[in-house]
């Protein structure tokens, strides 16, 4: 029989980000907003960040990272431009100047927040489990072309932690929406994030389904997972839980 552990809390940083200097977005802000408040009603501690510049996401982090506790269930979202650069991903705050694009393998590393910072920190708050959402690498032109380099690159998930891309590695995100508010990950995970007692993995198999179907087929939510055990972020107490084999 497994053993089941309780979480001391679930706490989570959503980030959502529409206005850039250039291609600014439209759903972002939507989809941070609306997912906060999701995981608020099923009991989730919730940091939320708009439209940050540099050191408004690096502050963010910085504070939300301080309250993390050992054994806590840690979410971590961001909506908005994301890119990788010499195989490193960034998330790229509001104010990142794409002008400096014939220097950018310099600009980048100091003016966007990489996402390995972001993921060592966590780290070594030796948190129980860990779930990361990226929903960036957004485009408002729906293309087939092959371009390699336009989203975020693989990322290995370090021990106990589900990262899920909205759409597969090295693709972009379509900016669009079904019902003109959100995106098309966020809306069909919305529909599943608070059904009880489904483990985590097949609240985003549903999602990555439905997601494809309506896109048909240009959008494919991906995920690389380490969980040892079913991960329920909401079960019939309330209350977060692992199932550990």
């Amino acid at each position: 029989m497994p053993s089941s552990v309780d979480y001391k809390r679930k706490i989570g940083l959503v980030i959502g980000i529409n206005q850039y200097v250039r291609d600014s977005l439209q759903y972002c802000i939507n989809d941070a907003t609306d997912l906060a408040n999701t995981l608020r009603n099923i009991g989730f501690n919730i940091t939320l960040g708009l439209d940050c510049d540099l050191i408004e996401f690096l502050n963010i982090i910085e504070t939300f990272i301080k309250t993390i506790e050992r054994d806590d269930l840690v979410l971590f979202y961001f909506a908005g431009h994301g890119k990788q650069n010499e195989d490193e991903n960034y998330l790229l705050p509001s104010d990142y100047n794409y002008d400096h694009s014939e220097h950018e393998c310099d600009y980048i590393v100091n003016n966007a927040i990489n996402v390995k910072y972001i993921m060592n920190e966590i780290n070594d708050k030796k948190c129980r489990i860990t779930i990361y959402l990226f929903d960036c690498c957004r485009k408002k032109i729906r293309t087939r072309v092959i371009d390699n380099k336009q989203g975020l690159s693989f990322i290995n998930a370090p021990a106990q932690t589900l990262i899920v891309f909205a759409c597969a590695p090295n693709k972009a995100v379509l900016d669009e929406t079904q019902k003109n508010k959100n995106g098309r990950f966020i809306e069909n995970l919305l529909k599943h994030i608070s059904t009880s007692n489904e483990h985590i993995e097949e609240v985003m198999r549903n999602v990555a389904d439905n997601v494809h179907r309506q896109t048909e087929g240009f959008q494919l939510p991906y995920r690389t997972s380490s969980l040892t055990g079913k991960v329920y972020l909401l079960a019939d107490n309330n209350q977060g839980r692992s199932i550990i084999f």
